[in-house]
């Protein structure tokens, strides 16, 4: 799974789970729903690590489109 089906799948969790949480807060449910809402922040959570997981391999996408990463690297070996 690459990282931005990770992402969908995530975000259709947290809808889930807002769906959920509000039925329950609804029909009085609380302690269910407050459970619920840890599992939403832990998603929300885990979004945004993905985001920033995204955000890195499209900077390192770009450096190496660049040539830059492989510039580093040869002067890595060379000190090697």
């Amino acid at each position: 799974m690459n990282i931005d089906e990770q992402i969908e799948r995530e975000i259709r969790c947290i809808e889930d789970l807002t769906v959920e949480i509000r039925m329950l807060a609804r029909k009085g449910q609380l302690n269910i729903a407050k459970q619920l809402e840890r599992d939403l922040h832990n998603s929300l959570d885990q979004l945004e690590k993905l985001h920033k997981r995204k955000e890195l391999w499209a900077t390192v996408a770009d450096l190496n489109q660049r040539g830059i990463l492989v510039q580093v690297v040869k002067k890595l070996a060379h000190q090697a």
